[in-house]
């Protein structure tokens, strides 16, 4: 019986050194930067603004519209009677409503929109990066990007960008 706890005490303390010298190995990478750097994050960004600006392009001329209604009103206003006035006025308002909620309704679907486009290239970026770490052996990577709660990391840590980025394609 003492030879086999002899044994087994053996097997562990050679179980746990081997455990320990093998290398722990640590990536950071700018997660930031790396989307950035990536093709569809372009394409990506050029659909959006397209879109944001024939919204905005509908909103303006919907302004001009209500402007020149509005400029109308007020120099017809004399020679209107009150219950036409009081028609132009809710008609008026019903049209800056509509730009309003056109403008609200924009902002929703933009912000839709870029989810939408956006989700499926950060997550290909994830996707990427968990290959590499599984690849190359990492135990964790860090984002580093601005605004990260990473306050320090080591010059052991390995940057990881020019591998993810080889992983992508980029």
């Amino acid at each position: 019986m003492k030879q086999f706890v002899k044994i087994a005490i053996a097997v562990l303390f050679i179980s746990g050194l081997s455990f320990n010298s093998q290398a722990q190995k640590f990536g950071h990478i700018n997660f930031e930067e790396l989307v950035a750097s990536m093709p569809e994050k372009n394409e990506a960004q050029k659909t959006l603004e397209k879109e944001y600006n024939e919204m905005r392009s509908i909103i303006e001329s919907m302004s001009v519209e209500f402007n020149k209604k509005f400029l109308a009103a007020q120099k017809s206003s004399d020679t209107l009677s009150s219950a036409s006035k009081q028609l132009l006025e809710q008609d008026l308002n019903d049209m800056q409503n509509r730009i309003m909620q056109y403008q609200q309704n924009a902002e929703v679907q933009l912000n839709k929109r870029q989810q939408e486009l956006l989700d499926p290239i950060l997550d290909k970026a994830e996707a990427a990066i968990k290959a590499v770490a599984s690849k190359e052996g990492f135990l964790y990577i860090f984002d580093i990007s601005e605004g990260s709660q990473i306050l320090y990391f080591s010059d052991k840590s390995i940057d990881v960008m020019s591998l993810v980025k080889k992983e992508l394609g980029i």
